[in-house]
């Protein structure tokens, strides 16, 4: 056997999040229908993380072990003739057997997308916004949510701590982007680091609020919405 890594980017929208689940279009199913295809074998393969339902990538990493009589430079071609129109494997190489594509990541990037004002073909890639946001209350708040804390309140279900080693915000005269990294996530947490920044953008909440929602004392406000969320590289 061989141990392969991917770089694949999907369209979120007509997916159910990234992992396997019974009679639901996701992902993680559409790659191993095609892998066993291929091989006439059912074959496992492991994300670098579990998007969730409607967000999208541009780098997702994925890893499996895989018979050797396919060589690695054919595999692209041979996956992506398999796979259905919102899914493209960008790169494909064989690597050490001890590689995993989820274990031995040492950071993960995502990127929201907020576009300012509304237009249907914005609809399935941003977050679209009517009015103004202070972006500089909002880059005061995000200050407070740099580095190793509880991000169990920003999340949904999960628990935990994680290290948040960036957030960069920026905009354009049409759109905003918020950008975070960290070691890892929590389920939904970057929707819910973007949505308490929108509440302090819109001034439903204060930067200084920030540390309150971050202990439990302030109720987190809604996660923003999946559409504006794309998994954009993972690093090693």
């Amino acid at each position: 056997m061989q141990n392969i890594k991917i770089i694949v980017e999907y369209d979120g929208t007509d997916f159910s999040g990234w992992q396997v689940q019974p009679g639901k279009r996701t992902v993680q199913g559409e790659l191993e229908k095609a892998l066993r295809i291929i091989f006439n074998k059912k074959i496992r393969v492991t994300g670098s993380g579990r998007t969730d339902t409607g967000v999208h990538a541009l780098g997702q990493v994925v890893s499996f072990a895989a018979p050797k009589q396919i060589p690695p430079e054919e595999f692209k071609n041979a996956i992506n003739g398999n796979i259905p129109y919102d899914i493209f494997v960008k790169d494909c190489k064989r690597v050490h057997e001890d590689f995993n594509a989820r274990f031995s990541a040492s950071s993960r990037i995502y990127r929201y997308q907020i576009a300012k004002g509304k237009s249907v073909f914005n609809r399935r890639y941003f977050f679209q916004i009517e009015g103004e946001l202070n972006i500089n209350d909002m880059k005061k708040a995000k200050k407070e949510l740099i580095g190793e804390k509880d991000f169990s309140y920003l999340a949904t279900k999960d628990r935990g701590i994680c290290y948040v080693k960036r957030i960069k915000i920026s905009e354009d005269k049409n759109n905003i982007f918020i950008e975070v990294e960290a070691n890892r996530f929590l389920r939904r947490m970057v929707r819910g680091i973007v949505g308490l920044l929108l509440s302090v953008g819109k001034g439903d909440l204060k930067p200084s609020d920030t540390k309150k929602v971050l202990s439990g004392m302030k109720r987190r406000p809604p996660v923003a919405p999946p559409q504006g969320l794309f998994l954009i590289k993972v690093k090693y």
